[in-house]
């Protein structure tokens, strides 16, 4: 009988080998073995923090580096991808770090917004950064020369991609205030251009305001959502509650899960509403501050 585990740790030494020999030339995957030479890559430990919080610019995201495989390297240099993230024209170099097994690589919200340079960091908004290890000889290797198809592969555990994603301390006094409804296109409660009023919650780390069952769909005894409101992450949860009733469906409640940028005024909750006993799933109710 065929050893299917010998077949696969067989197919990945074989990858690894054309991993580390430079065939990883994108455009030389097919060449002579005479043409190939050792290259390298480093791996990951962990992910530190994920998360940029870009009202403090002193705030940092950042990944630990576990070993180097292939070729020894001296430094990496970190780039923030602007554009395509494969297209290096569009990645802007943050800093060189020496490397050393085990190293911490970070970047600040300075950082990332003088590399970004006129266009402002917005919570919500996602950026990759790129690694690029120079070699003791000299050369460099990133995502740039290295296949999709090993860089994307769990088993080799490539510390060559990473993201940030910008959020913003959540502060409950920015959060209030008048607010229009940009998007209810699933549920249609309201239409674009309504008012909704965000007041404090109960706590300094929440929000209320009164949603659905509105009143252009016949709703009655409407009670306030309370949202809470991670005060670092900016990721908001309302339990299921109490929402009010709808003509010939009382009783109605509701839960949500999403994001409350107090520092841009932006809400966006995906809803389940349950209407008649009913619940309703995935129903995406966006704000703005005005």
């Amino acid at each position: 009988m065929i050893n299917m585990k010998k077949i696969i740790i067989a197919f990945l030494g074989i990858g690894l080998f054309c991993l580390l020999m430079n065939s990883c030339r994108k455009g030389n995957i097919s060449g002579d073995s005479k043409d190939l030479v050792l290259g390298s890559y480093i791996t990951l430990d962990s992910a530190i923090n994920t998360n940029l919080n870009i009202s403090d610019p002193s705030s940092a995201v950042s990944i630990k580096v576990a070993k180097t495989v292939g070729v020894p390297v001296v430094s990496v240099n970190i780039y923030a991808a602007t554009g395509d993230a494969e297209d290096t024209s569009k990645w802007v170099l943050i800093k060189n770090v020496a490397y050393s097994d085990g190293v911490v690589l970070s970047v600040s919200t300075t950082e990332l917004a003088k590399a970004f340079g006129a266009t402002p960091l917005a919570a919500g908004n996602q950026y990759i950064m790129q690694n690029q290890v120079v070699t003791k000889d000299g050369r460099k290797f990133s995502v740039a020369n290295t296949p999709d198809t090993y860089n994307s592969f769990p088993a080799y555990n490539m510390a060559l991609t990473w993201t940030a994603t910008a959020v913003c301390a959540f502060n409950q006094s920015d959060a209030i205030g008048t607010y229009k409804v940009v998007s209810d296109k699933n549920w249609q409660d309201f239409s674009p251009g309504d008012i909704i009023t965000v007041s404090a919650g109960p706590d300094a780390n929440s929000i209320s305001f009164l949603a659905y069952p509105s009143p252009a769909a016949g709703g009655t005894n409407r009670q306030p959502w309370i949202v809470h409101v991670d005060p670092v992450t900016d990721v908001a949860t309302m339990a299921t509650q109490f929402v009010g009733d709808y003509p010939g469906a009382p009783g109605s409640k509701a839960s949500a899960k999403g994001l409350v940028f107090s520092c841009t005024g932006y809400i966006t909750l995906t809803v389940t509403i349950t209407y008649g006993g009913t619940p309703y799933t995935g129903q995406v109710l966006v704000l703005q501050k005005q």
